[in-house]
């Protein structure tokens, strides 16, 4: 009969087995060499078991050590150098001027890195204020401009699709805007913007919160101006008070409204793109605005001409001589003669470049141009004209002189110069005659090389005479518009 010992139990079966014993044995009385060989058979097993269990363990240890590890270090984040961090711990900002670089704050959901980025953010309004475009309508806006979509489209609006600013003379206006911003107090941002649901940023809430801003303000702007003002950005002749164009005013508006929210933003650049009138009345703008242009441009030139013109005839001096015209015409309207000729004798002097002193003040004079040269030849003739008066006089007083001492002689000497002064004119030929001769036919024509000459003299005097007419109109002119009461800025 052989005896069995069960493991984990003693020799009678009645309870555990002591420590010192080995955990399982076999004793066969009939084979004890067999029962031993099965008892080392066990001893490998229940290690091997034992060290699997005790290398899992350690495993698991090392793995809670990663994952805690891991969860520590899962809040690190890394802020560029466009971003700034801010850190908040149980939802409180504790640190709001983390600068570029890696930092660390408590795990979500007890702390958390915030990144925001400090470069300029773009908002823009592309349908708000346009009517609805087809693929083929922008492509053909951006070749040739807005005009391009006057020649098709719809006949009205679709309040549904189309949309339009209303001005305060009752039109209706689209345009397009572009809007910049920035964020200048990051802390009053977070505080005043609430993330979006779906993302730990407020980018998209900001975004649409600047979109909403922004289109309230390009409403209540506009609602304020006419549809020229809107579109020209020009004041309306019957407005009073200031004005601004509707892109500052607009903003100015909008950076108020940011402000009371306490949103920590700043509006950089507001900018009005492709704005224009409807299209179904767009030709007409076209043609008033082409009206204006070429206005202005005729304007431009005619104010550049008389600028070149009033240059060229007085230099420098011309405001001062046009001032003085304007006061001698103010003197003779009032009938006073005297200060007209005071006055007509300060414009004589300032021509001349003497000092004149007007309204008690000294003024030089630095006239230049044609009227410097038309006093000149001025001077000239008079003092011309004195002397040959005086000539005149000075040979007629000798004449008489002579008449009265011999008048034969003195009527003989006047006939000898006269002929004298005929027979040597270019146009005489002379032909002399042997004395005694009754009778002479000669047929000849006029020396050719002669007539010749003489046209060319005449010629010659002709043309000097056309060019001081011309040179004579043109100062006439000049000056006829100014005494007309025709402005000198358009001439």
């Amino acid at each position: 009969m052989s005896q069995v010992q069960i493991p984990g139990l003693d020799q009678n079966g009645n309870g555990p087995a002591r420590r010192g014993r080995r955990a399982a044995s076999v004793t066969l009385r009939e084979g004890e060499q067999r029962a031993q060989s099965v008892g080392d058979l066990m001893d490998p097993a229940n290690k091997s078991l034992a060290d699997a269990l005790r290398i899992a363990y350690r495993l698991l240890q090392g793995l809670i050590l990663v994952l805690v590890v891991v969860f520590v270090f899962s809040s690190t984040r890394e802020v560029q150098t466009s971003e700034i961090g801010v850190r908040t711990t149980f939802g409180k900002i504790d640190r709001d001027d983390l600068a570029p670089g890696l930092h660390l704050s408590w795990p979500d959901p007890f702390g958390k890195i915030i990144k925001i980025t400090r470069t300029e953010q773009r908002a823009d309004l592309t349908r708000e204020f346009f009517p609805a475009l087809a693929d083929a309508e922008e492509k053909l806006m951006a070749e040739k401009g807005v005009q391009g979509l006057a020649e098709g489209g719809r006949d009205a609006l679709d309040p549904d699709a189309d949309g339009a600013l209303l001005t305060a003379d009752g039109s209706l206006v689209h345009a397009r805007w572009q809007i910049t911003y920035q964020r200048t107090k990051d802390s009053k941002s977070l505080r005043a913007i609430s993330s979006d649901a779906d993302s730990d940023s407020t980018d998209y809430t900001e975004k649409r919160i600047v979109n909403a801003v922004a289109r309230r303000a390009i409403v209540q702007a506009a609602a304020t101006m006419t549809i020229d003002e809107v579109l020209f950005d020009l004041k309306d002749p019957a407005r009073k008070g200031p004005f601004q164009p509707l892109h500052v005013a607009a903003k100015a508006i909008a950076q108020e409204q940011l402000t009371r929210m306490d949103a920590g933003i700043t509006l950089q650049n507001f900018d009005k793109k492709t704005p224009m009138a409807p299209r179904q009345v767009m030709k007409s703008f076209s043609l008033v605005q082409t009206a204006q242009s070429q206005s202005k441009q005729r304007r431009e030139q005619a104010d550049g001409e008389a600028k070149n013109r009033l240059l060229k005839a007085a230099g420098a001096g011309a405001p001062v001589i046009l001032d003085l015209i304007d006061r001698y015409e103010r003197d003779l309207a009032s009938g006073d003669s005297t200060k007209a000729a005071a006055t007509l004798e300060t414009i004589h002097n300032y021509m001349r470049r003497k000092p004149i002193e007007i309204d008690g003040k000294p003024v030089t004079a630095v006239v230049s141009g044609e009227v410097t040269t038309t006093v000149a030849q001025a001077e000239q003739y008079r003092t011309g004209t004195v002397t040959r008066a005086s000539g005149d006089a000075s040979s007629f007083a000798a004449k008489l002189s002579a008449f009265r001492a011999n008048p034969q002689v003195f009527l003989t000497g006047e006939w000898t110069d006269a002929v004298a002064s005929v027979m040597n004119r270019d146009t005489v030929q002379t032909m002399l005659l042997p004395p005694g001769l009754e009778r002479l036919m000669v047929q000849i024509n006029r020396d050719p090389w002669l007539a010749q000459e003489v046209k060319a003299k005449l010629d010659a005097l002709k043309v000097e005479q056309n060019l001081r007419d011309i040179q004579n109109k043109r100062r006439r002119e000049l000056f006829e518009k100014k005494f007309d009461g025709t402005s000198m800025e358009g001439v």
